[in-house]
Parts: C-alpha cells; sequence; structure tokens
C-alpha cells in the first residue's frame, strides 16, 4: 500500500501554490505588489473606513511578526498606496492608512483575486465548496487553540 502524503503538508502545498498562482495574476495584470501587500491593502480598504488601523493589527490579521509587518508597510508606503503616523493618544503606536492611490489600486485588483478564488474552486461543486470550507475552519480553530495554548 502506498504511503499517503501528510494533510497538512497537502494544505500548506495548496496555499503555497495559490500565492503563487496570486502572485502571478497581479503580475500579469501589471501590478508591482506581492500577495501579502493585497492582503494588507484589501484588509485596510475593508476595515479604515470604520476605525482607525494600529501596525499591531496588520500584524494579528496577517499572522507575521512585526518586523516583517513594519517592512511590508514600508514598501507600500514607498509606492504611495499607504501613510503611516503616530496615534495621537499613545507615540508608541502607528497607525496605518490608505492614501487615495491605495484605495484606487485595491479596487483595480479584485479581478486577480477573484481569478484565485475560482482557480481554487474550479473542480469543487457548490456542496463541496461548502464541506470544505467547514473543513477547513474546524481545523484552524483547532490549530489556533494549539498555537495559543503552547
Amino acid at each position: 500500500m502506498a504511503e499517503q502524503t501528510p494533510l497538512g503538508r497537502m494544505i500548506g502545498h495548496c496555499g503555497h501554490l495559490g500565492r503563487l498562482y496570486m502572485d502571478m495574476r497581479l503580475r500579469q495584470s501589471g501590478f508591482n505588489i506581492t500577495p501579502v501587500q493585497c492582503h494588507a491593502l484589501l484588509y485596510l480598504s475593508r476595515i479604515c473606513g470604520d476605525r482607525e488601523v494600529m501596525q499591531r493589527d496588520l500584524e494579528r490579521e496577517l499572522h507575521l511578526k512585526a518586523s516583517t509587518v513594519n517592512g511590508i508597510v514600508d514598501r507600500l508606503e514607498e509606492k504611495g498606496y499607504v501613510a503611516r503616523r503616530q496615534s495621537r493618544e499613545d507615540g508608541r503606536r502607528r497607525i496605518v492608512s490608505l492614501t487615495d492611490g491605495g484605495r484606487a489600486v485595491t479596487e483595480t485588483f479584485r479581478t486577480a483575486l477573484e481569478d484565485t478564488d475560482r482557480a481554487f474552486c474550479a473542480v469543487l461543486s457548490g456542496e463541496e465548496q461548502a464541506q470544505l470550507r467547514d473543513l477547513l475552519a474546524r481545523l484552524i480553530a483547532n490549530l489556533e487553540e494549539e498555537v495559543q495554548h503552547s
């Protein structure tokens, strides 16, 4: 009997391929932006209207270290997509916001994101997609619990 590939490895590989596909689509569409920068801009676009976004919020959303997020925000700031300022209440906190250019580019690269999602789901029926979402949500919840209690 052939040895089965571990499920965790398959899920990780699927995520890796999804990032590669999204990166390819973003480049084909003429965007000089990485998938993680794209994720950061989408998060800011979704949240900025409701409240101020601290750089720490981005760290939690992206599940990355402060130094890594700082580099991502640096690059987005260099491209003119975000602005950073210190909080008036606490000078140690940095507030990140979209610029007009960041808002415009975020709206235009949604097609690349939709194409990536379609590529992920092309071989699954609607029912299978719902099942997979449920299973992945359970796996994520379990792993988050494990990580928090480690």
